[in-house]
């Protein structure tokens, strides 16, 4: 008997899927993918495919000629088209929607991001709760669990930093092409401005982050790095128009 097609709660909760696994893993004897399959009723092969038909539309692995495009249905590229429009949304959308339909304990806890305070976050609890859990981890999937800048793979050591931060553009809080995935040490040189990346995605340093006598963590953790390419991610390429954002707002003011 044929599989009735997928229902769009199917395939926004296997999107949100898509997003929580490393590029590498998005195969059917992935244990997260069996539980996943099992939970909606499908095989693990038809969810893997579901997975690459993903892949497939992300400008970072049409070079690669990965494969899944052509099995890619209207309803795939459908909400690949409106998570690129509006991330935020769809964000929100297929946490619900994985939550209700899938496995409780399918992924473990992870740390959460700081969620803003102010008058007008306070009413946004729940929804900005449920946009900053898949951008946090959209976002270090993407990096494979390893700091951009100097490829620390500490998971409890790495945050999902926000490029153009949170506050300045919300339609942008939950789209992992605003993030990137970074060590604690380096997350704070970034937020403060210190270092950036530049047009090549090497990285850049600040007139304050250059010491005569440098110690050796500052020597290891910044003067060496300068220059080298970050570690891309394998998927949601960092967008360059946020990178010079960062260049042009932050990393400005303290060159």
């Amino acid at each position: 008997m044929k599989n009735p097609n997928w229902t769009r709660e199917q395939a926004l909760a296997c999107f949100n899927l898509y997003c929580r696994i490393p590029f590498g893993k998005l195969h059917s004897r992935n244990p997260e993918i069996i539980a996943f399959a099992d939970a909606i009723s499908r095989t693990p092969s038809a969810v893997a495919m579901k997975l690459v038909n993903f892949a497939s539309f992300d400008p970072a692995h049409q070079k690669r000629n990965v494969r899944g495009l052509s099995n890619a249905s209207s309803l795939d590229r459908e909400i690949w088209e409106e998570f690129e429009a509006a991330p935020n949304r769809i964000a929100e959308e297929s946490e619900e929607v994985f939550n209700r339909l899938s496995v409780p304990a399918l992924a473990p806890a992870e740390e959460e991001l700081r969620i803003p305070q102010g008058p007008t976050e306070k009413q946004l609890t729940r929804p900005m709760r449920l946009v900053q859990n898949f951008f946090r981890r959209s976002v270090l999937a993407s990096y494979g669990y390893k700091c951009s800048f100097c490829a620390l793979d500490v998971r409890g050591l790495l945050n999902a930093s926000h490029i153009i931060p949170w506050n300045v553009r919300e339609e942008l809080r939950a789209d992992p092409r605003n993030g990137l995935c970074l060590c604690s040490l380096h997350d704070r040189a970034f937020d403060r401005g210190l270092m950036s990346v530049d047009e090549q995605h090497r990285l850049i340093l600040s007139k304050r982050l250059r010491k005569k006598n440098p110690g050796p963590l500052h020597k290891v953790a910044f003067l060496d790095l300068e220059g080298a390419r970050i570690n891309l991610p394998r998927r949601f390429l960092p967008d360059k128009k946020s990178l010079e954002y960062h260049r042009a707002n932050f990393f400005a003011r303290e060159g």
